[in-house]
């Protein structure tokens, strides 16, 4: 029986769609109308239609007054003319409606008996194929931008619009991405499977892959049982901007929000001296335990004062707290409640500890880690802290354009978890087999993968080329680009970041070789036949292993004590090798993000290093001698 009904209505159709291939959209010249004709000719659809198109599974869109409608092959309206676009009927007998007004265009669903599915009202609408529900976006004033929700296919609510993005579906379960940038699962009954928490997922074995806000990567199967997981051990626990407009904007505004460690904060004394300033620099009187920071945060303060600081936009008031820190970003509490910076210099910023003593944030994470010194501080200039612009250094601009939007705030938190994190990856250091080990073992036999380079043998460089000669630029701090890269689920940052010598500026940096299948290194030490990359890797001062900073195929230029990486902006100077002035290209001693330049050498006939161990090792028993520092030829 049910094979017979269903044989009838497959006829059924045929007949259907036979008849409606037999009609074609024809003009009517007397009234310039258009209707529908059969094989021979006949007005089957009177021509009453400003425009018609051909049918297409029994159904034609035809244009009346300037608006699209849907009729039948009896010319019965299935939808009235009032849209401007109709798409086509899709498996589930779903089309999509759109309709303009003015600039703003708006969209519905509609079946094939002409019911509306989903009102004419949302900014944009997505049937997915074979997933079983409609995605919709609407714009929400309170977020101030359109948010994705998912109905069934009769036009039933699963979840309101929350998402930011249209949601993935497969298999009556959807990945998306919530108004607070990140991710999450849900099912096509209403629930959520994975909370919103995750900054990646991807769909893995039937079941999904998830990385963590800090970056573990965890797999759950098809039940979302938790299958596998790893948390890497220097992940860190970033500053939190607390869902506060001001907190997000301010971060890493100047000295806001940023790890300040035992060399960069220093209770001072300000002496007037005969025109000019200096400050008595001493240790904060503190327990910095090992790796401890402190951060300089503003908190919404409910006794405003005459330090405190008014958001323009939300007319809360503002103070700037001091917190301490565990060396994962764990806090440990508040150093001082309330506070407010009041002057700046060359050096820094003096933060004033809610007026019992003044602190001096130093611009150089690196500065010399002695108990006390006296610091000249030219440029010394009061802060206004008024308001938050002025007291934090916020642009207008940005407090503006990341509390009007919650995508821009979204975007902002997922930056600040991101960039407390950068570099995570280098924290797992590259794993040789055992072979590859011995060999490499074997080839740095020379004492510059001896060689420990300290603070100041290590930094960052411009370089020129002067006929034969290279001049170098060296920088007074080293700034290294990290990219992380995680494949499952995938996920990458870039960034650059400034390194940091430890508490007493005693980490080394040693240079190692890794085995490569790519353009490298050729080994004519060991005669091991291997092509080995350069990796660079510091050190913490009790030696043990701390990260890798870079991998890269070899040297740019390796002579007279100075090896020079172009591609990371660096140069490493071996024991003797003597800086000059600061040298010029431009004609004036310039600053970028890597600081102020300190020096330069000029490297005499240079030529590119050639890609092998030897020739790197050779370049590592510098020498004086003309060219180098002041006085030299071509200075």
């Amino acid at each position: 029986m049910k094979t017979r009904i269903f044989l009838c209505l497959a006829a059924m159709a045929l007949c259907i769609a036979a008849s409606a291939q037999d009609l074609k959209p024809a003009k009517d010249k007397a009234s310039k109308k258009y209707g529908y004709q059969d094989k021979a000719k006949n007005w089957v659809i009177p021509p009453t239609f400003d425009d018609a198109k051909k049918f297409n599974d029994g159904c034609a869109v035809v244009t009346l007054g300037g608006r699209d409608g849907l009729i039948d092959t009896e010319g019965k309206w299935i939808l009235q003319a009032m849209y401007d676009d109709i798409g086509k009927f899709d498996k589930n007998g779903l089309c999509e409606l759109m309709i303009k007004d003015g600039k703003t265009k708006v969209y519905g669903v509609a079946d094939r008996g002409g019911a509306i599915v989903m009102p004419v009202e949302y900014s944009s609408v997505n049937i997915p194929k074979n997933a079983g529900c409609i995605l919709a976006s609407s714009f929400s004033g309170e977020m101030g931008q359109s948010l994705w929700g998912v109905w069934d296919l009769q036009g039933r609510k699963i979840f309101e619009p929350q998402f930011l993005s249209a949601p993935s579906v497969s298999n009556g379960t959807f990945t998306a991405k919530a108004v607070s940038g990140l991710y999450g699962v849900g099912d096509l009954f209403g629930n959520v499977l994975l909370p919103f928490e995750y900054l990646a997922i991807s769909r893995y074995s039937g079941g999904f892959r998830t990385l963590g806000k800090d970056f573990s990567q965890v797999t759950y199967n098809a039940n979302i049982r938790k299958t596998e997981s790893y948390i890497p051990l220097h992940s860190f626990i970033p500053y939190d901007p607390m869902g506060d407009v001001v907190r997000a904007a301010a971060w890493h505004s100047g000295c806001i929000g940023r790890r300040l460690y035992f060399n960069q904060v220093r209770t001072v004394a300000i002496q007037a001296g005969y025109g000019t300033r200096n400050a008595l620099c001493r240790e904060l009187g503190i327990d910095w335990g090992r790796g401890r920071f402190i951060r300089l945060e503003p908190f919404v303060t409910d006794t405003p004062d005459a330090n405190s600081m008014a958001d323009p936009l939300s007319g809360k008031s503002y103070t700037l707290k001091a917190l301490l820190y565990e060396a994962d970003g764990t806090l440990i509490g508040e150093l001082c409640d309330h506070g407010w910076l009041e002057a700046e210099c060359s050096a820094g910023v003096f933060y004033n500890a809610g007026g019992k003593e003044t602190w001096l944030i130093l611009n150089d994470p690196n500065a010399l880690a002695i108990p006390s010194y006296t610091l000249s501080i030219p440029g010394y200039g009061a802060i206004a802290h008024d308001n938050v612009c002025n007291g934090l250094g916020i642009r207008p601009y940005d407090l503006e354009r990341i509390g009007g939007s919650f995508r821009n705030f979204a975007d902002r938190c997922i930056r600040i978890i991101e960039g407390e994190n950068l570099g995570v990856t280098s924290y797992t250091p590259i794993v040789l087999d055992i072979k590859d080990a011995k060999m490499a073992h074997d080839v740095m036999r020379g004492p510059l993968f001896q060689h420990a380079f300290t603070m100041g043998e290590v930094v960052n460089c411009e370089t020129r080329m002067r006929e034969t000669d290279l001049a170098v630029n060296l920088f007074s701090q080293l700034v290294l680009p990290f990219e992380d890269r995680f494949h499952e689920p995938y996920y990458s940052m870039k960034g650059e970041e400034v390194i940091w010598w430890g508490p007493h500026n005693a980490r080394t940096i040693r240079l190692g070789l890794v085995a490569t299948s790519t353009n490298a290194l050729a080994d004519d030490v060991a005669g091991t036949g291997r092509k080995w990359a350069i990796e660079l890797s510091m050190y913490e001062e009790d030696g043990t292993w701390l990260r890798t900073l870079a991998c890269v195929p070899f040297a740019d230029f390796a002579q007279d004590g100075v090896i020079i990486f172009n591609g990371l902006g660096i140069a490493l100077l071996g024991p003797g090798v003597p800086k000059g002035r600061p040298e010029s290209f431009g004609g004036n001693v310039v600053m970028d993000a890597r600081g102020e330049i300190t020096g330069s050498v000029i490297l005499r006939n240079a030529q590119p290093a050639p890609p092998t161990v030897s020739a790197l090792g050779a370049a590592f028993k510098p020498h004086g001698g003309p060219g180098h520092g002041p006085g030299g030829p071509g200075r």
